[in-house]
C-alpha cells in the first residue's frame, strides 16, 4: 500500500527532489479507491500548488510505478488511469460512461500462467473488461 512515508523513501532513493507538489500528489494517492488521470491530479492540485506541472504528475507516477507502488492502467486508448492498488485484480471500463471500476478476479492471474516455449517468467499481468455499468445498461 502506498503511503505518504515509503513513498518519499522511495523518491529519494531515485534520486528525485522531494518538492511540496511531489508530496501532495502522494498524499493524493494515499488511502485512494478511484482510478485518477494524470489531468484529474493536475486539475486537483493546482489551486494549491501554482507551481505543480502535468510533467511533474506524470514523472512521480512514473517513478512510483517503477518502485511498484502504484499501477498505470492503459484500459482506454485515450486516457492513462493510475491505480495505487497493488493486490491483484481486474479493472472494468464502462464504454459509455467511462467509469472504471476494480474487479476481483475469480484466480490469480500470475499463478495461473502455464509457461510456454520462449518465456523464461511473468513479472506482471493485466485484466480489462470492457461493457456498460449498472447505471449505463
Amino acid at each position: 500500500m502506498l503511503t505518504v512515508d515509503n513513498g518519499i523513501k522511495y523518491l529519494q532513493s531515485c534520486g528525485a527532489k522531494i518538492t511540496s507538489p511531489r508530496i501532495a500528489i502522494l498524499k493524493l494517492f494515499e488511502n485512494r479507491l478511484d482510478h485518477p488521470t494524470a489531468e484529474q491530479i493536475f486539475l486537483e492540485l493546482k489551486p494549491g500548488y501554482p507551481t505543480l506541472s502535468i510533467a511533474t504528475v506524470y514523472s512521480t507516477a512514473q517513478l512510483l510505478a517503477k518502485g511498484s507502488m502504484l499501477r498505470i492502467l492503459s484500459i482506454d486508448e485515450k486516457k492513462v488511469y493510475y491505480d495505487p492498488e497493488m493486490n491483484p485484480h481486474g479493472h472494468f471500463l464502462c464504454k459509455s460512461c467511462k467509469r472504471l471500476f476494480d474487479i476481483r478476479t475469480v484466480c490469480d492471474i500470475m499463478s495461473s500462467f502455464i509457461p510456454s516455449d520462449g518465456i523464461s517468467s511473468v513479472e506482471d499481468a493485466e485484466v480489462y473488461y470492457y461493457g456498460h455499468c449498472a447505471k449505463c445498461a
